[in-house]
């Protein structure tokens, strides 16, 4: 056999072993690699979710979702309401029916002769928002009516009043006279004694 020196052997053994620590580093790593992913695998399929935008899809089809659902929710209130204002709506005009039905058939009834005036007033004041349909408008300060019945509607503060006018066109003589009833407040209202 050769003899071999020393010198020589040690680049040998150098390399020898950093082969073998390389091996050792290379082993580890793969080891550690299987490792994690055999731990993990839903880690790893995560990333990989992430790197393809899946994240990014997932956040926009909440937002689509969520701005559906309230537009849904708007448009159902919206019906909502405009079915309740239609249904106040029919209920006013039938409210008015009714009201100029019962304020016809008083005023028409024998000529007009069963409305028996309690004592007459003048209006003092007239209300800035006086003008639901039962109510008597159209009058003006100085105004004589006649009171039909006291302590009507609400909290017993209106009387049930009538005005006679006259018509706005010269009529023949055998026309009606034109009677306006309604309510009108009685804080608004002097008696004349």
């Amino acid at each position: 056999m050769m003899a071999t020196s020393p010198l020589l052997l040690r680049p040998l053994l150098l390399r020898t072993q950093q082969h073998i620590i390389s091996n050792q580093r290379k082993l580890f790593h793969t080891t550690r690699n299987t490792q994690k992913s055999a731990a993990s695998p839903f880690r790893d399929r995560l990333k990989d979710l992430r790197q393809n935008g899946t994240p990014e899809l997932i956040f926009g089809g909440l937002v689509l979702a969520v701005v559906g659902i309230d537009y849904y929710l708007q448009q159902r209130n919206d019906r909502q309401r405009n079915e309740m204002i239609h249904r106040f709506e029919q209920e006013v005009k039938q409210d008015e029916a009714i009201s100029r039905k019962e304020e016809s058939e008083l005023i028409n009834k024998n000529g007009g002769v069963d409305m028996k005036t309690q004592f007459q007033c003048y209006v003092r004041r007239v209300p800035k928002q006086f003008d639901g349909h039962k109510c008597l408008t159209n009058l003006k300060v100085g105004d004589i009516v006649n009171v039909l019945q006291e302590g009507v509607g609400p909290d017993n503060k209106y009387n049930l009043c009538s005005i006679e006018r006259s018509p706005a066109l010269p009529v023949a003589a055998d026309e009606k006279r034109i009677i306006s009833i309604g309510w009108f407040p009685c804080s608004c209202l002097e008696k004349i004694q």
